[in-house]
């Protein structure tokens, strides 16, 4: 039996979730489709329907290239359907559910794939806890972060790129609008994201357009001010000179792009010896007022509780290229004349295995940097102290490790989803996982019950919530390659911070 939610678009009708006491809506448009002339503009509102709309099935993932082998292995996609018109959410509420919490749940997929439906997504476990889960499909590659001077005189501010986001800050609206009909509090809102989401909550703990729509955001494996707010986000007028429509697509202008079918768009981004675009955000003065570093260094954040942490093993399931040359090169754009002082930390540049094992883990290194960086430049403008954490399980079945992503499976409750052989203990771990998140929405911190006692981390006491076998926090030793990192996107190796 079905059970039927009036929005302001229309009136939806979910199904019960394999949990009787579960409601699950899937599919229900937050914007309008960006197709057509809408390719490559701001989300539009939805259009109203009459009638009941069933909201039975997901909607389709934004067009993407999707990842091969052990990606594929972890991450089964059996069914997937992909299509610009993509902007669709999904709701699991408790039955006769009233003001209750709400998670929104950003995916990740390093701004290229993904979608909010993945195998490990499933807002039951939150539902039985008395916790609403949004997830949502955004525009991911060139769908959601092309920049070009054609889109930008198109556009009243003055500005392209960075739909993606905007996208996510529409899937907001639409909480905050519509999710009291379905025993939400529009006030008791937070937002979760992993790698490229968690990136994304960053930025949107950095944007006006979002001030207001949550008051707990969580940064899993990403955000921070490191990775996506180093040299890599550009301004808008560098990121427009770096555009070329005729190396990523093959055409000379915007309106020969938005006649390309998506297929053939996804086709061309197959090749990966092209170039022309990058899937990143932009400061533009607009949506972002400046870059991501620029803004936690001059505090212009929302002042709400923040949550950030890392995995143990973060790339340990990638096979890296080792190229001495090119990593050294990297280490001098980015760190200038500071370049020789890091350099004389890596100790692995003599032997292609040890630089090997070393790409292994750099991106935990950075990770982990941000994430120390942030809860540094919550203290340094007196706001509330992060939550930091560090899931150190290392999931049965090979020698992967905590891997990048590894954790969502036990933050969902989808252990049995995975073709790994879990114990006892890791449904355990899942279950105070999930207690935590869902205590976080509630009410903004995460402690209650027989947990372990989980306290903010202060320069006073540093200390990192670890979620592992033997949970509980710890002061984790911060090695030098770490520290240098943390104190370079701190700017403590200039005598002054710049201001916006």
């Amino acid at each position: 039996m079905g059970h039927e939610v009036r929005t302001r678009y229309g009136t939806v009708e979910g199904l019960p979730g394999s949990d009787p006491t579960v409601r699950v809506f899937r599919g229900i448009p937050y914007a309008a489709p960006p197709v057509g002339p809408l390719r490559w503009r701001p989300p539009q509102r939805p259009g109203s329907w009459t009638g009941v709309r069933p909201a039975h099935t997901f909607g389709p993932g934004c067009p993407q290239v999707l990842p091969v082998g052990l990606l594929a292995r972890e991450v089964p996609r059996d069914g997937l359907e992909l299509a610009e018109d993509c902007l669709y959410l999904n709701v699991w509420t408790p039955q006769n559910a009233a003001g209750a919490p709400v998670l929104v749940w950003v995916h990740g997929g390093a701004n290229v794939t993904g979608y909010g439906h993945e195998a490990f997504v499933d807002g039951e476990a939150f539902a039985r806890r008395g916790v609403i889960l949004v997830s949502f499909n955004w525009r991911v590659n060139i769908f959601g972060w092309l920049n070009h001077p054609e889109l930008s005189a198109e556009s009243s501010a003055g500005v392209s790129g960075n739909y993606a986001i905007r996208d996510q800050v529409a899937a907001l609206t639409w909480v905050h609008e519509n999710i009291a009909a379905f025993g939400g509090d529009p006030d008791r809102v937070t937002v979760v994201g992993e790698s490229a989401g968690a990136s994304s909550v960053q930025l949107l703990s950095m944007t006006p357009a979002a001030e207001g729509l949550f008051r707990t955001a969580v940064m899993q494996s990403g955000g921070g001010i490191d990775l996506f707010s180093s040299a890599m986000v550009q301004r808008l007028e560098r990121a427009e000179r770096s555009t070329s429509l005729e190396l990523a697509l093959g055409v000379t202008s915007i309106e020969e792009a938005r006649r390309l079918p998506a297929a053939t768009i996804v086709d061309r981004l197959r090749d990966t010896t092209l170039t022309g675009y990058a899937p990143l955000p932009v400061a533009d003065g607009h949506l972002l007022p400046g870059t991501m570093r620029d803004l936690a260094l001059a505090g212009r954040f929302h002042d709400i509780t923040y949550v950030i942490g890392t995995m143990s093993d973060e790339t340990g399931m990638y096979e890296p290229v080792v190229d001495r040359e090119a990593f050294v090169a990297e280490q001098r754009a980015e760190y200038g004349d500071l370049a020789d002082d890091y350099l004389r930390l890596c100790d692995f540049l003599e032997d292609d295995a040890a630089l090997a094992a070393h790409l292994r883990v750099r991106s935990g290194e950075l990770l982990r940097a941000g994430a120390l960086g942030w809860a540094e430049i919550l203290e340094r403008h007196g706001r509330r102290p992060a939550y930091v954490y560090r899931f150190s399980r290392a999931l049965p079945g090979d020698d992967l490790g905590s891997y990048h992503s590894g954790e969502l499976w036990y933050l969902f409750g989808t252990l049995a989803r995975n073709w790994r052989p879990f114990t006892g203990a890791d449904h355990e771990l899942s279950t105070l996982m999930t207690d935590a998140w869902a205590a976080l929405a509630s009410s903004g911190d995460p402690n209650g019950g027989d947990r372990p006692v989980w306290l903010p981390w202060t320069r006073a006491t540093p200390l990192t919530y670890d979620l592992g076998l033997r949970p509980g926090l710890r002061e984790l030793p911060v090695p030098p390659r770490v520290a240098f990192r943390r104190d370079f996107v701190l700017d403590r190796h200039r005598p002054e911070t710049p201001v916006l």
